[in-house]
């Protein structure tokens, strides 16, 4: 099983609704997936620019992200928390926001249940945790201590990397993305056209 995740948030109150999300896919084959969307996303590497989900340039490739992965064997995945239900041991002169992630990231596996596989990859978007170096070792070694007790039969690989060094986290970019959009407008609209692709985890904490 290989997963791919980015995270994407609002924890400004005069942006409207606050929340934090993390959201991608889980899929099989990645082999299959990555050529795919190779071939999709070729066409715009003539804007000659580091495709992003939040330019407006990639718009209509947002699109085709929805509908390529509507059409391929995976489980496209959604976990959200609105700010106002994240207990007050999570705040400490404002969100603790590495630990909320932590814990977000733990609910979900713990959710998806890697007890049937023997392996799997997981890779997520690479972003800065407080406390530099030793801050970033310390979340990952919370990470692979918590995946290798919960999870003792199965071999889990735990992968934070940049999206601009994979294209299926670049893909998982946009998928986020488009997720936070959803519910930013508190639209459903995505997700109904997703049907049991979709696996949504709402509020776990």
């Amino acid at each position: 099983m290989n997963i791919y995740l980015d995270e994407s948030y609002n924890l400004q109150k005069e942006k409207g609704k606050m929340f934090i999300s993390i959201n991608g896919f889980a899929v099989l084959d990645d082999k299959i997936l990555r050529k795919r969307w190779k071939n999709i996303r070729k066409p715009f590497i003539k804007f000659k620019r580091r495709i992003h989900a939040t330019d407006s340039c990639f718009e209509k490739l947002r699109e085709k992200s929805i509908k390529m992965l509507g059409r391929h064997d995976v489980n496209i995945i959604s976990m959200f928390q609105l700010s106002r239900e994240i207990p007050h041991s999570y705040f400490k002169s404002g969100i603790k926001f590495d630990q909320v992630y932590l814990e977000l990231l733990k609910k979900l596996f713990d959710e998806l249940s890697f007890n049937e596989f023997k392996q799997v990859k997981i890779v997520i978007d690479a972003r800065k945790i407080k406390g530099g170096i030793l801050g970033e070792k310390k979340f990952r070694k919370d990470m692979e201590f918590f995946l290798s007790n919960k999870f003792p039969t199965t071999h889990c690989e735990f992968k934070p990397t940049p999206s601009y060094f994979d294209t299926l986290l670049e893909l998982a970019d946009f998928i986020s993305n488009t997720f936070y959009k959803e519910y930013q407008q508190d639209s459903g609209h995505v997700f109904e056209k997703l049907g049991f692709r979709l696996i949504q985890i709402k509020n776990p904490l």
